[in-house]
């Protein structure tokens, strides 16, 4: 996730700063904290971020909107959701969406 949101940014010159902040947060939680990845999707507009984690992270994930809304000055939301597969091995998704 992580080397496609570098080149949706990098070699397609179509990322953000917003999304690029939020996917270093993710990624400095990393694995250890049930943080597996993160991504820009929903792309034109920008300004959302898919997470892998573990259904337990979440906590986690509100931490990292919480730190992107101080340091930008905006608000992020979250969305949350999962897949019957996903479940299975208690994997769970988190969509961080930054007003821009």
């Amino acid at each position: 996730m992580y080397e496609s949101h570098d080149s949706y940014g990098n070699r397609c010159s179509l990322g953000c700063p917003e999304t690029d902040f939020i996917v270093d947060l993710v990624r400095k939680q990393g694995p250890e904290n049930g943080l597996f990845g993160a991504k820009i999707t929903g792309g034109g507009g920008g300004g959302t971020v898919a997470v892998l984690l573990e259904e337990t992270s979440l906590k986690i994930i509100d931490d990292i909107v919480a730190v992107y809304s101080e340091e930008t000055g905006v608000k992020g939301e979250v969305f949350t959701g999962t897949l019957p597969g996903a479940l299975r091995r208690r994997v769970d998704r988190a969509i961080v969406e930054a007003d821009r």
